[in-house]
């Protein structure tokens, strides 16, 4: 089929794409507004990888009738390794001076797997999902993507030549990667339902996006030969509408790729075979002009060195704005340009190579092994400065969660039932309940001690993102915002049923729009809060007297890493401050919305704790010698065991007034303001 083909060699609107690809990633990338699902610009790139590679291998197979597997191989090398290894090692430099131990320890575990070309498989096991701040602060983590390719590239000609040389039939090979398609999406569909990372890192669920991309390569002319010229001047259109659709509509979150990542795979069909049919026409117009050009050309390298940079420079501003973000992108594409001319071509189209796959392949070997060691010789200096005292008190801070034995008493994920447990005197009378998400459980440490003390029987009901105020949490993943729904109906259920002396109540507040300069507020109004709070205190008023409090602020940044940084940088390279403005991280919005909320109930108190974590201009990342913050939203439990006498003096104040409810505060509510201390 390929072999005469006018449209066997460069495509223009191949290059477009590729262009376009990158351009949503790294839109994504910056937070661009408008580009919430650039991240399905990975999944254009695997269709075009899945048709390239399968025109290619079938036009060597039809010309030659063998496939030199050799040749494959050391092309792969050329265009792939070289400049991999040159970013992975400049990388890990720039990190050695940047980050601080912790995290250069974590990206050079991911460095590890990224020279063994298993990073996605890193990341899969190392986790929650690809949008947590836990990966996000890797300078690695883009390198999921050239894994999961490489591995593509391992298995894929031998499907090839299962199809064209051992059983040689065009139909077998179509029956053989359209069941191979088939049960990989079946993989990814059911995967991402259950809200595995294996659907978002792994081969086997990502492996129908390249057979997509392989069949439209194999049964391309069959259909071009039937439709007329004006349907795919409609079908380019609307293919490279989809892709933009895909950018702008898909949320970040846990419901991809599964069926989500449909749109932008066919509409990367879609344009490639109207692209085949009208190279010159249509979309490919736009998809051919310089700067789609330049920019495809530049894809790889771009997509190389843009995470890195972008990474680097949050470490060094962690209050970088998107436009700083880009300006940190371009400088990448700067960067990248120069790698490209420099090194990758020099390589890749090297005629000595060219003319010695054999010596490309040992070559290949070579780098592999200097990238291999140098991610592990950084692991290892990194765990070395780590092991320090001061160090390892900022690492230490990132894994210091309550004490509370989370698997438990803490329900997670799609888990709906209420796990309750007790502690302190369980025969006592007075019950206190603990209600709430993760901000909630962060509490745990001191009310456990006052419980204890005072010879109270404490409760927890506790769900992770799930928020005592009666909300249904925007989450992509529906089965969790379901889950969280059922999980505080029965909640209340078992509250109303115990008749406890008190509850004390606590949401996070990233749900809230406008939380200033929160990437990751998910689009609840302040009105809503304050609706779901009131629905939530009618509930519990009902019953029991109930303490309300108010959420910590919200840093900018994850506080270890910050402080790691700060501490670990040479003096050369400027570390700024940990300390945030208070208005940045602090909305007095949301604690009035809930303070208007309480005022409908007499026996709903609130406890402002913002003086122990805030001035009146700044909030702090550490006090009295205590690492606040674990990362960039939850407290350290040794910060919070802390708190303990002041809490207990403020919630000791709370049980006398609900004894005197007479002495109402705000029409109703009673409000233990910071400045009360």
């Amino acid at each position: 089929m390929f072999k005469n083909d006018r449209r066997s060699g460069f495509r223009p609107d191949i290059e477009g794409l590729r262009g376009i690809a990158v351009l949503v990633v790294v839109g994504f990338h910056c937070k661009v507004p408008g580009f919430s699902g650039g991240f399905a610009g990975v999944d254009v790139f695997f269709v075009l990888s899945g048709y390239l590679i399968t025109r290619l291998l079938v036009s060597e197979i039809e010309k030659t009738a063998k496939l030199s597997l050799l040749q494959f191989y050391s092309r792969r090398i050329r265009r792939l390794l070289p400049a991999a290894a040159l970013m992975l090692i400049v990388t890990m430099l720039l990190g050695s001076l940047i980050m601080g131990p912790g995290e250069l320890s974590y990206a050079a575990r991911a460095a590890r797997g990224t020279a063994v070309y298993l990073s996605n498989v890193f990341f899969a096991r190392n986790a929650a999902n690809y949008f947590e701040a836990n990966v996000e602060t890797n300078p690695m983590l883009h390198t999921w993507s050239l894994a999961v390719e490489e591995q593509f590239y391992m298995f894929w000609p031998l499907l090839i030549m299962a199809g064209l040389q051992a059983l040689r039939s065009r139909k077998a090979l179509i029956a053989i990667l359209s069941g191979l398609t088939l049960v990989s999406l079946c993989i990814s569909i059911w995967t991402t339902a259950n809200g595995s990372t294996f659907a978002f890192y792994q081969l086997p669920a990502r492996a129908w996006e390249f057979g997509f991309g392989g069949l439209a390569a194999l049964l391309a002319a069959r259909w071009m030969k039937r439709l007329p010229g004006s349907f795919w001047m409609g079908m380019g259109w609307l293919g490279f509408g989809s892709i933009l659709a895909s950018a702008y509509l898909i949320p970040g979150g846990e419901n991809f790729p599964g069926w989500l990542a449909i749109a932008p795979v066919l509409g990367t069909v879609a344009a490639l075979m109207a692209g085949a049919e009208l190279p010159a026409r249509g979309v490919g117009v736009l998809l051919g002009t310089s700067p789609m050009q330049f920019l495809g050309k530049m894809s790889y390298s771009w997509y190389l060195w843009h995470w890195p940079f972008l990474v680097m420079a949050q470490a060094l501003k962690p209050e970088i704005t998107v436009l700083g973000k880009l300006a940190v992108s371009v400088a990448a594409l700067l960067v990248a340009t120069i790698a490209h001319h420099l090194v990758e071509n020099p390589i890749r189209f090297s005629p000595y190579l060219i003319k010695r796959p054999g010596i490309t392949v040992g070559m290949g070997m070579a780098i592999t092994a200097v990238s291999l060691i140098t991610a592990v010789g950084f692991w290892k200096f990194a765990d070395y400065q780590v092991a320090k005292p001061e160090m390892n008190r900022i690492v230490t801070a990132a894994f210091d969660v309550s004490r509370i034995p989370r698997d438990k008493c803490v329900a997670v994920r799609e888990y709906s039932s209420v796990r309750v447990c007790n502690f302190g005197d369980t025969d006592s009378r007075i019950r206190v309940v603990l209600l709430g998400d993760s901000h909630a459980t962060q509490w745990f440490n001191p009310l456990e001690t006052i419980a204890r003390e005072r010879g109270w029987k404490f409760t927890t009901i506790l769900k992770s993102g799930c928020p005592a105020a009666d909300l249904y949490p925007p989450n992509e993943n529906t089965a969790l915002s379901e889950s969280c729904v059922e999980w505080r109906e029965e909640a209340f259920r078992q509250i109303e049923t115990m008749k406890p002396e008190m509850v004390i109540m606590v949401s996070a507040t990233i749900f809230v729009e406008n939380v200033y300069n929160r990437d990751y507020a998910k689009g609840v109004t302040v009105d809503q809060w304050k609706q779901s709070t009131e629905r939530t205190l009618r509930r519990l008023s009902a019953v029991t007297q109930t303490v309300l409090i108010r959420d910590n602020p919200l840093p900018w940044t994850n506080i270890p890493a910050c402080l790691g940084g700060s501490l670990w940088r040479p003096s050369w390279i400027p570390s700024g401050s940990c300390e945030m403005e208070r208005d940045v991280c602090l909305n007095p919005d949301i604690f009035e919305a809930e303070a208007a909320a309480a005022r409908n109930f007499k026996n709903v108190y609130l406890l402002d704790m913002t003086d122990q974590f805030c001035s009146d201009e700044v909030c702090w990342p550490l006090r009295n010698g205590e690492i606040i913050y674990r990362d960039d939203d939850h407290i350290t439990g040794r910060f919070a065991d802390s708190l303990r006498p002041v809490l207990e003096l403020r919630l000791a104040s709370v049980f006398e007034k609900m004894q005197s409810p007479g002495r109402a505060i705000r029409e109703g509510s009673q409000y233990i303001a910071d400045s009360t201390y």
